[in-house]
């Protein structure tokens, strides 16, 4: 005669609990062979082979809907059907799960670069950037704390909705054209940097790139309406024979989720791209 197998040692060989398979049995995945006239649950060693690819299904990550609805009409199609659709969908979540992992590592490299700052505040300093892609929108009114916020969240928004996880820093942009003009801010916006591996960045709305080369830059406390450190910069970059290249970045490293309620303003960065002064000729 067949021996059967109680619910323990059926779980026990599949490395399951008893409470599993009696889920199973609840929802129609895996139904034992008999019930008794107390209730206890018995299963044939031929349900075995079942049990394991249910197991198998489920440690790959497939719904036990799916895996019931397989096991009714199991054959090498439907089998092979089932793997390809979820191979596809391990595929899509690897890409997503890297994206997650590439957000991570900016956000890092930020909060990395921070911790070094202190020796170089309030200091001109020239560092070399790679070309970067950013979403820009100009600031709409006069720019203070609620406009820039709320201006960065809807870029934010915008590249959420693109799936993309803005990490890899934002702040304003303050344009080289108005360098000259009474309100020095005319023109700025807030950017978020979209991310390197971003693609079809084509579909996504005003995509500025801030170019490779050489910036001088200055760590500072200072929202990007205190326009005194900017200055400052600037006349550093005459004073030392350099000339703006182009639009002025005011990166935010830390904000004030980093500090008590007493401080009201974001660590930033100020990245201006510059290049060698053309020298004057003296006529004779």
């Amino acid at each position: 005669m067949e021996r059967y197998l109680s619910v323990g040692e059926m779980a026990e060989i599949h490395n399951l609990t008893r409470q599993t398979l009696i889920y199973y049995d609840k929802i129609g995945l895996f139904k034992p062979a008999y019930v008794d006239e107390n209730g206890y649950r018995y299963y044939s060693s031929y349900q075995i082979p079942f049990l394991r690819e249910i197991c198998f299904l489920k440690a790959a990550g497939i719904k036990l809907e799916d895996i019931k609805n397989h096991i009714k009409k199991r054959d090498l199609q439907t089998a092979i059907s089932l793997l390809e659709f979820h191979k596809g969908f391990i595929d899509k979540e690897i890409e997503r799960l890297k994206s997650i992992r590439e957000s991570i590592a900016n956000r890092l490299a930020i909060y990395e670069r921070a911790s070094n700052f202190q020796e170089e505040l309030s200091k001109p300093i020239i560092e070399t950037f790679p070309e970067r892609h950013v979403a820009f929108s100009p600031y709409s009114g006069e720019l203070k704390k609620e406009v820039l916020h709320l201006t960065i969240m809807q870029i934010w928004n915008t590249l959420a909705k693109h799936e993309i996880m803005p990490s890899a820093g934002f702040g304003t942009i303050i344009k080289k054209d108005s360098l000259g003009k009474e309100n020095i801010l005319e023109g700025a916006g807030a950017y978020v940097t979209i991310p390197a591996r971003t693609e079809q960045i084509e579909h996504i709305a005003n995509v500025v790139i801030l170019p490779a080369g050489e910036y001088v830059c200055m760590y500072k406390y200072g929202m990007p309406y205190d326009t005194h450190f900017l200055y400052s910069l600037l006349s550093w970059i005459r004073e030392n024979n350099y000339e703006v290249a182009g639009d002025i970045v005011d990166a935010c490293i830390l904000d004030t989720t980093f500090y008590d309620k007493n401080t009201e303003v974001d660590l930033c960065q100020l990245q201006i791209p510059v290049r060698k002064a053309a020298k004057e000729v003296i006529g004779s």
